[in-house]
């Protein structure tokens, strides 16, 4: 897949985490107001993630930031940062898939 393809499949993958984690960000905000939902960050310390939150939104802006500098870096130094950000991409859809199915229960 050349540079270009594969940007745009990130991105696809990006607008459909932003959109999920809004919706678990808004079921979330429910929860602290039940006062079920009392956590420090969603991810730990030692995870794939820079940023560390309660909420998912500033994990799609670190994604969204790493797409960014996939998108300018020269073309050596984006083949290595492309398995970082995929890792992050699967740990947010695996995570707010697993936020969404425990609401279910």
């Amino acid at each position: 897949m050349n540079k270009e393809n594969l940007v745009k499949q990130l991105q696809e993958n990006i607008k459909i985490i932003y959109h999920r984690a809004v919706d678990a960000d808004k079921m979330l905000e429910q929860l602290r107001l039940q006062k079920k939902a009392g956590f420090a960050q969603i991810f730990a310390h030692d995870s794939a993630f820079k940023n560390h939150s309660t909420t998912f939104l500033p994990y799609v802006e670190e994604l969204a930031a790493d797409l960014q500098a996939i998108q300018t870096d020269n073309e050596e130094h984006y083949k290595t940062l492309i398995p970082e950000l995929v890792v992050k991409i699967e740990l947010l859809f695996k995570t707010l898939q697993a936020f969404k199915n425990n609401l279910k229960d």
